[in-house]
C-alpha cells in the first residue's frame, strides 16, 4: 500500500511481505516525539520461513527512516502444536523463523523482549478460502477501471478478508478489509480499492483470510486514512505495551489478470 501523505505529521513504515518481494506501507500518526516500537509479523499457509520486523519511530522533523531494532529476543510459539521457535536475528530489525509452519486452526503467540521492553501478541490462522478468479471492469461512472476478486464466503459466520493489489509487480492499495457480516455464505463479486490501471497492465491480487483482531487493525487503518482530522488516531494493534503494527497468522490465495 502506498498511502497518501495527507498530513505533515504522518509518516510511513515500509516492511516486506514474507511471500513476496513487493512492499507494503503503513501510515501512522506520529505526533508524539516519544519513540515507539513498530512491529510487523506474518505467519502464512505458504512455505516457511516467516519474518518479524522490529523498528522504532523517529521524530516528525527527521528523515522518514525507521531504524531497525537488533539484539531483541523474538519467540513465536505454535500453541496448538506445542512448538517454540526462537527467531534468528538477520540484521536491520528483521527476525526469521526456524521451526514454525503455518497451519489453519493453529494459534500462534509472539513474544518480544527488546531492551527489556516486552511485547506479546496472538493470532489464530483461519481456514483457507480460495480466490477463484479475478477480472477488471469499468467503474459505474466510466472514469476508471476496477479490479474484481471472485470468491465464495463459507456458510460459517465470522470470516474476515484482506486484499492487496500489485500492478506490474508494484504494491498498490492495502486498504481493503472485509467481513462477512452482511455477505455470509454468498459469492462475492465486489470491486476492491486499487491503484490506477490501464490496458496491458498485469494486476495481481493477494487475498488473505485473517482473524478478527487483524481485521480491526486494517479497518481502523482505512478509517484513519479517511479522517479529516489533523491528528488521526493510529490503527488498533493486537500487540501489547503500546507497540504499533500487527501480528497476523493468515492464509493466502492469489490470482492475476492482464487488463484487456
Amino acid at each position: 500500500m502506498q498511502s497518501i501523505h495527507k498530513f505533515n505529521i504522518i509518516t510511513t513504515l515500509v516492511f516486506i511481505i514474507v511471500f513476496s518481494s513487493c512492499q507494503k506501507v503503513i501510515t501512522l500518526n506520529l505526533n508524539s516525539t516519544m519513540s515507539r516500537y513498530v512491529i510487523t509479523g506474518n505467519i502464512t499457509n505458504q512455505a516457511a520461513p516467516y519474518t518479524v520486523s522490529i523498528t522504532k519511530t523517529v521524530d516528525v522533523n527527521q528523515d522518514n527512516i525507521f531504524p531497525g531494532v537488533t539484539g531483541a529476543k523474538v519467540v513465536i510459539t505454535d500453541a496448538t502444536a506445542g512448538i517454540v521457535d526462537t527467531l534468528k536475528d538477520m540484521g536491520a530489525g528483521v527476525y526469521q523463523t526456524n521451526l514454525i509452519n503455518g497451519v489453519s486452526g493453529h494459534t500462534y503467540q509472539l513474544y518480544i523482549n527488546a531492551a527489556s521492553n516486552i511485547f506479546v501478541a496472538s493470532s489464530t490462522m483461519p481456514d483457507a478460502v480460495t480466490l477463484d478468479s479475478l477480472y477488471t471492469q469499468m467503474s459505474p461512472f466510466g472514469r476508471s477501471l476496477q479490479v474484481v476478486p471472485v470468491y465464495t464466503d463459507p456458510t460459517k459466520k465470522g470470516n474476515y478478508y484482506h486484499f492487496t493489489e500489485y500492478v506490474n509487480g508494484v504494491a498498490g492499495s492495502d486498504l481493503n478489509a472485509r467481513s462477512d457480516q452482511l455477505i455470509n455464505g454468498q459469492k462475492m463479486t465486489s470491486p476492491i480499492r486499487t491503484s490506477k490501471i490501464e490496458s496491458g497492465d498485469n494486476v495481481l491480487v493477494s487475498m488473505e483470510c485473517i482473524d478478527s483482531f487483524v481485521y480491526n487493525y486494517y479497518f481502523t487503518l482505512s478509517q484513519t486514512e479517511n479522517q479529516n482530522s489533523a491528528t488521526p488516531a493510529n490503527p488498533v494493534s493486537n500487540i501489547s505495551n503500546g507497540a504499533l503494527g500487527y501480528f497476523s497468522a493468515h492464509t493466502v490465495s492469489t490470482k492475476d489478470v492482464i487488463v484487456p
